[in-house]
């Protein structure tokens, strides 16, 4: 599969959430996230989907077609904001070719972290779990802290 086919199917799965400053996408933050959602599921962040450290770094590429295939990482369902069940039909094949174009993404330092309470970041200005965490560096360009 080439790179073409396997940005098509990013965007065809929709993985493509810029973050935004006051609705203004960051560019260098694609697909690093900060987007939030608010609705009767709560306040969520999608994932950093960079293959930057600091994120799901742990995720193999058995985990995310495994992940995708019934919307639970392992004993923990992923929240129902997730469209999981829209790749339900594609092939493990194209779920594979998704897994790397992500790989081949440029690593955003973006901590996002569901699991904790909400605090202020500083790169995306909004209210998110491991916000504050995250820092701009003295140069202007984005880094998490920690």
């Amino acid at each position: 599969m080439s790179v073409v086919d396997e940005v098509h199917l990013a965007d065809v799965g929709d993985i493509r959430h810029a973050a935004a400053v006051r609705g203004a996408p960051i560019s260098t933050m694609s697909f690093g996230d900060g987007f939030v959602f608010d609705g009767s599921w709560g306040r969520v962040t999608p994932a950093n989907l960079t293959p930057d450290a600091s994120v799901i770094s742990y995720y193999d590429e058995h985990l995310f077609v495994d992940t995708l295939r019934t919307g639970r990482v392992v004993a923990r369902s992923l929240n129902q904001i997730m469209p999981w069940h829209v790749y339900l039909n594609m092939t493990d094949d194209d779920l594979k070719a998704i897994f790397g174009y992500l790989k081949m993404l440029p690593p955003v330092r973006h901590h996002v972290d569901n699991s904790l309470p909400p605090t202020f970041c500083p790169l995306d200005q909004t209210l998110h779990g491991a916000g504050d965490s995250n820092q701009e560096s003295s140069e202007g360009g984005r880094v998490a802290a920690r």
